[in-house]
């Protein structure tokens, strides 16, 4: 098991997860279009997973340091947007001149 260095990096890595298998079933659903059964049972599981990634976003995406929560960009985002400290190390960021 990996050691995490905070919940937001835990919470970045299982939404990418989330989002993969969320992604996965979604095609399943499409390439199984001749059981209607079997492609809303793949709908389902999609729809499952991406709302589990949206309560991981909530839940464990947070800045460890000012506690706001990071929605949109949580995949890409290095700084805290509020109060602009690392995401991982905790330093505050360089100021562009």
């Amino acid at each position: 098991m990996k050691n995490y260095i905070n919940n937001f990096t835990y919470g970045r890595e299982l939404v990418k997860k989330l989002i993969i298998g969320a992604v996965i079933c979604y095609t399943l659903a499409l390439l199984f279009r001749a059981s209607a059964a079997v492609q809303v049972g793949f709908m389902v599981a999609g729809m499952a997973l991406f709302i589990a990634a949206v309560v991981v976003i909530v839940k464990d995406c947070r800045c460890p340091h000012c506690g706001k929560v990071i929605f949109l960009g949580v995949l890409a985002v290095k700084n805290c947007p509020n109060c602009k400290r690392n995401l991982v190390t905790g330093r505050k960021a360089k100021k562009v001149k």
